[in-house]
């Protein structure tokens, strides 16, 4: 019970507060409620809801996340990949943004939620670590590239289609080019050049806010020279939340019933995208910040996040890519930050709504240019490009599939990848032949003629072809002469099919006249080994420990 309850500890974090950490995690977190303006609207649209229940969702989720979840940077809130997968579903049972897609989102974020806490209780968060740091890399380059494509037209003040495959976007950029407004791309240029100089000159200053600063200035400025009827500069537009925005999922026969199917299958896949996002997130941060994830812990505060949203009009929720990596790069410290960045967006929103509907979209774009291109880690895919092995494979295959086909399909084939290259990996143990001084050491007394191999890994059904392999070469070449003396205190775990192995070894030694040895070292495979009839075979004079 205390296993389940420490889930939910959210005070980790406290000692860590002080005036220095404070003060620098509210400057992060406003940068970050101020960045996720767009986006939230953006996503919100792309999810078939209307934009203030994109900012619900950028909001309510996000503190409730911060304050349970296992690492300190990472942000949750509207996410693409969830964005396309909630249309998708929904699509079928109710026409965009009308009263009944919203209620179906409400109740799908609570199915969700629900999916997740359950992962999280039954302590399944250790599925996630089969992701490989190689997947990572090539989604969180694709996710740096797409944000770029993505934000290109915003960048260039040309119109766009909701979000494209990549071909398409690529081929929409190319014959539009004749539409790029100048003004718009002066002011988005301005905004990169901004946090390029702060970054270099004035270090301590938050980049982020200078270049929002120095970019908006520039859109005014130019509109005053030349009037906004010639710059044509896109604004944000003005946006509008509920005080209380209070809802409630809705499992009533008449109205869940006709959509309850796929619902439930929806609120599986969008669980399960969620959550390897949210922790691929995480474990990316906790590379740079050495900050210990727990897994269950970060699967828990997604499950509380969405669950708590649903009442609260919020869909599907979890972690940004690019919101935690803005996060991160502003210093954030603790989960402070991301507290006070869905308060500032809140704030920002009531208190300054003429304001905000001033903010140039170009502006916007530059400094999500700013957050993609420190995302594509240039020496980190140079390194993975050089290796002459499986790890190149997967990476161009997982970075190809995430950005021609989605970032969805990216996530499950890196899932899927990684299973079998970790299923490869376990599947050959490490066999080492000693010789001399090495091998005497753990050569029995009497025993004057003896094999001495080291095995380490794991001894089960799927690697014990690999010992079945070395033992047949090896008793070709020796004739199965002596006895074998196998070094075990490097194997984590063996199973019956491994057993039969070592039976089978033994016996074919004992009719040419030699002895299997078992130099286990401590008792960690007694119950295993001495629950078979192995030592009945060998004897239990032939299972050999240290005696110091």
């Amino acid at each position: 019970m205390g296993a389940f309850f420490s889930l939910f500890n959210c005070t980790a974090w406290f000692g860590l507060l002080n005036r220095a950490v404070i003060k620098n995690d509210l400057i992060a977190g406003i940068i970050a409620g101020v960045l996720i303006l767009p986006q939230a609207v953006a996503l919100a649209t792309l999810a078939g809801m209307p934009p203030e229940y994109g900012l619900y969702t950028s909001i309510f989720p996000v503190i409730i996340a911060s304050l349970f979840g296992s690492s300190w940077q990472a942000l949750s809130g509207p996410n693409t990949a969830l964005a396309i997968m909630i249309a998708t579903a929904l699509a079928p049972y109710a026409s965009l943004s009308t009263p009944d897609y919203i209620m179906y989102a409400i109740t799908l974020s609570c199915i969700v939620g629900v999916i997740q806490l359950l992962f999280a209780v039954f302590k399944l968060g250790a599925v996630f670590n089969y992701f490989s740091e190689t997947v990572l890399i090539a989604l969180i380059t694709a996710v740096g590239i797409t944000i770029i494509l993505r934000q290109s037209g915003d960048f260039m003040g040309i119109i766009m289609n909701v979000p494209e495959d990549i071909d398409y976007t690529l081929y929409r950029l190319f014959f539009s080019a004749h539409l790029i407004n100048g003004y718009a791309v002066t002011v988005g240029v301005t905004t990169i050049l901004a946090s390029v100089l702060s970054r270099r000159y004035r270090p301590t200053w938050p980049h982020h806010i200078v270049a929002i600063l120095v970019g908006t200035l520039m859109a005014e400025t130019l509109d005053l020279l030349f009037g906004s009827a010639t710059t044509a500069i896109d604004r944000l537009g003005h946006l509008s939340l509920s005080v209380a925005p209070f809802s409630h999922p809705d499992f009533s026969p008449g109205n869940f019933a006709e959509a309850a199917e796929g619902l439930m299958s929806a609120g599986f896949s969008i669980a399960l995208m969620g959550l390897i996002q949210s922790t691929i997130i995480a474990r990316g941060l906790a590379t740079k910040t050495g900050q210990l994830i727990d897994n269950n812990k970060e699967v828990a505060s997604q499950g509380l996040s969405n669950i708590a949203g649903s009442f609260l009009s919020c869909f599907p929720a979890c972690g940004s890519f690019n919101r935690s990596a803005a996060n991160l790069e502003a210093g954030a410290l603790t989960p402070l930050a991301g507290i006070v960045s869905a308060l500032a967006l809140a704030l920002l929103v009531f208190g300054a709504s003429p304001l905000i509907a001033r903010l140039p979209m170009p502006v916007m774009a530059g400094v999500l240019f700013i957050v993609a291109v420190n995302l594509i880690k240039l020496k980190d895919i140079k390194r993975l490009l050089a290796i002459r092995s499986e790890a190149r494979i997967i990476f161009v295959v997982t970075l190809i599939t995430a950005l021609y086909g989605n970032l969805a399909d990216g996530v499950f084939l890196g899932v899927f990848l990684s299973i079998v290259a970790y299923l490869r990996s376990v599947s050959v143990p490490e066999i080492e032949l000693l010789f001399g001084l090495k091998a005497k050491q753990y050569r029995p007394a009497g025993v004057e003629r003896a094999t001495v191999l080291k095995v380490s890994g794991s001894l089960f059904f799927g690697s014990v072809n690999g010992l079945e392999k070395f033992l047949v070469d090896l008793n070709t070449r020796g004739g199965r002469q002596g006895s074998l003396v196998m070094i075990c205190e490097q194997i984590q775990n063996m199973d019956e099919s491994a057993l039969e192995v070592l039976i089978h070894e033994a016996l074919k030694r004992r009719e040419a006249g030699g002895d299997l040895f078992l130099w286990l070292g401590n008792h960690k495979l007694d119950t295993v080994i001495r629950g078979s009839r192995l030592p009945e075979v060998i004897g239990d004079d032939h299972l050999l420990y240290h005696t110091g």
